[in-house]
């Protein structure tokens, strides 16, 4: 059979199995942080990943640990190597300025 297209190569993104990233995917306006636990079909699954959650009616950025998990495309995605402090720092910067824009 004869297969058109270009052809996915995840062999790229394998090496960063088991390591903290950032994955850009492309077209999208945002980024998805996590440790990279597995490749099905193209996704590549963080688990914990960063996320928000709503919290007395507030937008609260927190790394989400435990069952869940994040599944997200990485044909054509850039990625970026990070650590779980930087994820955890991000997230407590945005919430604070995310308080101090809410009480001025």
């Amino acid at each position: 059979m004869t297969k058109f297209g270009m052809e996915e190569k995840k062999e790229i993104y394998e090496r960063y199995i088991g390591k903290w990233i950032t994955i850009y995917p492309v077209g999208m306006h945002s980024n998805f942080s996590g440790k990279l636990v597995e490749i099905i079909d193209g996704y590549g699954i963080l688990k914990p990943f960063q996320s928000g959650k709503i919290k007395e009616g507030k937008l609260v950025r927190m790394l989400i640990k435990g069952d869940g998990e994040s599944l997200v495309p990485l044909f054509g995605s850039a990625v970026e190597p990070t650590t779980e402090g930087d994820i955890t720092g991000h997230c407590e910067i945005s919430n604070k300025r995310d308080e101090e824009k809410s009480s001025k």
